[in-house]
């Protein structure tokens, strides 16, 4: 299986708004998909959510009409996951129902070849972390109780790993020994996950994990502890699942959507007291997080 994975496009529903009053995001979007005009032998094109930034209808009917036709012309799906500023609801009346239950996007993509897409979604209403309700859990295992022949590749937009700065920390997915005890043992060959819009690997429940670097900006993970900044770039990352450990490529370029003048300055930079803002608005707070 070869698989094109991008994320966090953050669409609006109107095409004149701009991302931090700067980015075009629909733009951003089109440059790094006219980078890959010569990609060849994608399996699927998988999407890891953020797809919108504002939950309209509008933002989805833009995103299909720009990602559609590529992944038609590479000969593959493309599956939609939902992030934290996406509204699955918004998604599953106006795009397509979810598998599961209609208004969330749980789902099976069958791939050519004998494997298979997993999605789950990890989104929690008004929120920025991630959760999967027990249900979601039950579901998966259901699932993959049964293998696909060329195994299963399952997506989620909130990463089941650490993250490297406190921001995203506070917005990362919980319950991860639970996620781990269903896929232990399974055919899932890796996880593919975004939100924190740089590139990151790692593992669960031995499964390779890895989160795609965002399009409509790219977060410099080493700046924890001082101001936590994005950068005016565009990401994109193609993964290799042949018979040993997945290849993992990701490409980084200039953002094709920067419509600000002055070169190299951070999309945004936040400081340790706006992230508790923040986090204060759209995470848990002081509740105790078990993993």
């Amino acid at each position: 299986m070869r698989i094109l994975h991008l994320s966090d496009t953050h669409l609006y529903g109107d095409p004149a708004a701009r991302h931090y009053g700067r980015i075009d995001t629909a733009a951003a979007l089109r440059g790094v998909l006219s980078r890959l005009q010569g990609l060849r032998d994608i399996d699927a094109v998988v999407h890891t959510g953020d797809a919108s930034e504002d939950g309209t209808i509008e933002s989805y009917r833009r995103l299909h009409e720009i990602l559609d036709p590529f992944a038609a012309a590479c000969g593959a799906p493309l599956a939609v996951v939902m992030g934290n500023h996406d509204v699955s609801s918004v998604y599953g009346e106006g795009i397509a129902p979810g598998q599961r239950v209609a208004e969330r996007q749980d789902r099976v993509v069958p791939l050519a070849g004998g494997g298979r897409l997993v999605l789950l979604d990890t989104s929690v209403p008004r929120a920025g972390y991630g959760h999967l309700e027990a249900e979601q859990r039950d579901w998966l295992a259901a699932v993959l109780a049964d293998p696909a022949p060329a195994g299963t590749v399952l997506a989620l937009h909130h990463p089941p790993l650490v993250a490297a700065t406190p921001l995203q920390r506070a917005l990362d997915l919980d319950g991860l020994a639970e996620l781990g005890a269903v896929l232990t043992g399974t055919d899932v060959r890796i996880v593919l996950a975004g939100h924190y819009h740089h590139a990151m690997t790692g593992s669960i429940a031995g499964i390779p994990v890895h989160v795609a670097p965002g399009i409509a900006n790219v977060v410099d993970p080493l700046t924890a502890g001082v101001d936590e900044q994005a950068l005016a770039l565009s990401g994109v990352s193609v993964i290799d699942l042949g018979e040993g450990p997945p290849q993992l490529l990701s490409a980084v370029h200039p953002n094709r959507g920067d419509t600000f003048e002055e070169a190299g300055r951070p999309v945004y930079s936040f400081s340790p007291e706006q992230v508790a803002r923040i986090v204060a608005a759209a995470g848990r707070g002081a509740e105790d997080r078990s993993r």
